[in-house]
Order: C-alpha cells, then sequence, then structure tokens
C-alpha cells in the first residue's frame, strides 16, 4: 500500500515537511544512496517545474536519514540542455546550496532497463 501526504500552506518548505510527515516519512535506511529527479522538462516555472524551494526541503528531508550519498537527478525535453534548465529554474543553485553529493545530467545516458540488487522505491 501506497500512503501520499498531502499538504497545502503558504510556506512552501513547511508544507512539503508537513506531508512527508503525514505520509509516514521517506523510510530511507542510512548509509542508502538517494536519488531525486525534479521535474525540469522545460524551464516553465511552477507549478509547470518544480519549485525550487520544494526541492530544498525535499533535500533537507532525506538529509535527516544519513544516506552515504544524495544524487539530484534530471534529463529535460530533447532539445534542451538539462543543465542550463535546471540553471533557469534555480534548481542547480539549491543542490549545490544544500551540497548535494552529485547533480547528474542524464542527457547523454544511454537508456537502459536495471534492476539493481536490494533496490527499492
Amino acid at each position: 500500500m501506497v500512503i501520499v501526504g498531502l499538504s497545502r500552506n503558504k510556506d512552501t518548505m513547511e508544507s512539503v515537511k508537513t506531508a512527508v510527515e503525514l505520509a509516514g516519512g521517506l523510510g530511507i535506511k542510512k548509509g542508502s544512496t538517494v536519488m531525486i529527479r525534479p521535474n525540469a522538462n522545460t524551464a516553465d516555472s511552477p507549478p509547470g517545474s518544480t519549485n525550487p524551494e520544494v526541492l530544498r526541503r525535499a533535500i533537507r528531508e532525506v538529509q535527516k536519514y544519513n544516506p552515504e550519498k544524495v544524487i539530484v537527478a534530471e534529463k529535460s525535453m530533447t532539445l534542451l540542455d538539462t543543465k542550463t534548465v535546471l540553471k533557469e529554474l534555480g534548481l542547480w543553485k539549491v543542490a549545490e546550496t544544500e551540497r548535494v553529493d552529485e547533480i547528474l545530467i542524464l542527457d547523454h545516458m544511454k537508456r537502459q532497463r536495471m534492476e539493481p540488487k536490494g533496490a527499492y522505491s
């Protein structure tokens, strides 16, 4: 069963925190590698893309679990350069400011299906 937390609040950071709490937390194991994938298909402002403050709070919520590594990864639409889109949206700066371990641009990665042993979502 999947539990979803929903919160509406003028304070975006508080709203994300509350939504995570309502969902019962994130359930991340200490020492895990966590990948956060914001929505940056285009440089359209929120709600067309992820609000930078939502990404900031998501990173902070993940960091509470002491993962070994936090990665922000994204691939914008084919005709756009993802790094440029992330910078235009302010998501790149948030990832740097929150000191994620890696910002992974998926523009030139070959697609393949993988099922890593022990992975879960």
